[in-house]
């Protein structure tokens, strides 16, 4: 039977049924009936029904219906992305917020975030199975459609946690005051161990990420400059100090014609000193860290941070380590010397409850 030739009811079971976004649109391309289906607008609407693109959708009656019901199923859980972009100041966060209605605004929020919890769950089996021992390598695997869905969940939890309490409103000299601690931990009682679990899951990716590929310490730049070169290879020359009057591009030039290869790459101090720069940079949320991820990894060639007084900064600097300690320095003084609170909150909770951190750790693991 002919598309054209299915009852209105079957044709919306079909659209209600679809994984993604993408979907629904292409679907909704296919079929004359179809497209007026979705593009058909309410009787109260006086937009005119146009459709072109995710960005650009008329309302409908049963549009916004169909495209959250995908968006769920793409990047859902939706009600804790839609937590994560309603969050403001003006109401704690561990306190239910009514569910508000549906929108192109809010939908286009809800992917916004979603886009990047997804990147994570698509980043999260070469950082989570990407040790040394051969045998953990033999052990990474794609994640299947429920683990990707506590991914994303851990990671828009993580994210909202970080706007409520690691910004300006909360210096490092009030970590430790019980009020503090007592609002931190209201946040995370809502959720069971388990799902407690998934967040220590997902910092131990974040930490990882900032230890191998944002920030690494001395010593991990020269052991991957001596695997790389061998013992008697070039000095690493670090980019960030360049006295060329050429510039950027007449220093590579110059060291690729007289010194041969160099490794650019900066280090981020000894073991010491480099904890407390990784504690640091632990209360950076999901979304500015796939940046950081983006930018040293060359998907991206700029930075941008929003500063205290809401202005936007762009950072492109010679050396990677300039441009993120600059898109670091427009966060605010309130970032340095002021580590996670996150972990420690987590070990409050579950203590709370007569637990031990580690039982949650092994239900994750296994």
């Amino acid at each position: 039977m002919h598309l054209d030739q299915l009852p209105n009811e079957t044709l919306l079971q079909i659209l209600h049924s679809l994984s993604t976004i993408e979907d629904v649109l292409s679907v909704s391309l296919t079929s004359h009936r179809l497209h007026a289906l979705l593009s058909r607008p309410a009787v109260s609407s006086s937009v005119s029904p146009i459709v072109t693109s995710a960005n650009s959708i008329a309302p409908s009656q049963q549009r916004l219906p169909i495209l959250f019901d995908a968006a769920d199923r793409q990047i859902g859980p939706l009600s804790c992305a839609i937590a994560l972009v309603t969050h403001n100041a003006s109401q704690p966060p561990h306190i239910p917020r009514p569910q508000p209605p549906y929108s192109l605004s809010l939908l286009k929020q809800i992917l916004s975030v979603g886009a990047i919890a997804n990147e994570w769950a698509d980043l999260y089996p070469s950082i989570h199975w990407g040790g040394p021992d051969p045998e953990e390598c033999a052990s990474r695997r794609l994640l299947r459609l429920e683990e990707r869905y506590r991914v994303r969940r851990a990671c828009y939890r993580i994210w909202l946690y970080d706007l409520a309490f690691h910004n300006a409103s909360f210096p490092r000299f009030s970590r430790l005051h019980p009020p503090v601690i007592r609002s931190r931990a209201a946040l995370l009682r809502a959720w069971p161990n388990r799902e407690l679990g998934e967040l220590l899951d997902m910092q131990s990716i974040f930490r990882t990420v900032l230890e191998k590929h944002v920030c690494p310490s001395n010593g991990t730049v020269i052991r991957r400059h001596k695997d790389r070169y061998g013992e008697h290879s070039n000095p690493i020359i670090s980019l960030m100090h360049t006295p060329t009057p050429g510039g950027m591009k007449h220093w590579r030039h110059l060291c690729n014609d007289r010194i041969g290869l160099v490794d650019s790459w900066e280090g981020w101090g000894d073991d010491v000193s480099h904890y407390y720069v990784i504690e640091d940079m632990m209360k950076l949320h999901p979304g500015h860290l796939m940046q950081l991820y983006h930018f040293v990894t060359g998907k991206t060639e700029e930075l941008h941070a929003v500063a205290d007084d809401g202005f936007m900064m762009t950072m492109s600097l010679a050396g990677h380590k300039g441009a993120i300690e600059a898109f670091v320095a427009g966060l605010g003084e309130w970032f340095d010397n002021n580590g996670e609170t996150r972990s420690e909150t987590v070990r409050f909770v579950v203590s709370e409850r007569g637990g031990e951190i580690g039982s949650i750790e092994d239900i994750v693991a296994d």
